[in-house]
């Protein structure tokens, strides 16, 4: 592939070679809401780049229940598979760590190896990227 195809795309086809399984297919993996929020995921652990839930669910964008929350949410999968205890501030080595790993993707206009892209020009100004160092 050109570098400017697939930014984000990866072949499935080593994860079925019994023969030779890979131990990582990637190294993190980028979530996006339905209001445009940003989360990451690597390994266990999981940084979302909102107060509330970003979508459907409690608390939705806009719900004043999200004022008493904090800026980012981090979750440790392995654990707590259903969010429910958000770890951001017994681990901010972690939210750092995450969010600069997100800011590179967002910044480099791809998460997969390659020659940095340009990100699709928007409209207005993009607040979900606020965060972008």
């Amino acid at each position: 592939m050109k570098d400017n195809e697939g930014e984000d795309s990866y072949s499935l086809v080593r994860l079925f070679d019994y023969d030779d399984p890979l131990e990582e297919f990637r190294e993190a993996t980028v979530h996006h809401s339905i209001n445009g929020s940003f989360a990451i995921r690597q390994g266990d652990w999981k940084l979302l780049m909102a107060k509330g839930s970003g979508g459907w669910s409690f608390p939705k964008p806009g719900d004043p229940a999200e004022a008493e929350l904090p800026d980012v949410q981090l979750y440790n999968l392995a654990s707590d598979p259903g969010e429910t205890t958000n770890l951001q501030a017994e681990n901010p080595e972690k939210v750092a760590a995450l969010k600069s790993l997100l800011s590179k993707y967002i910044k480099e206009g791809r998460s997969t190896p390659g020659a940095p892209q340009q990100n699709d020009k928007i409209e207005g100004e993009w607040k979900q990227i606020g965060f972008v160092e």
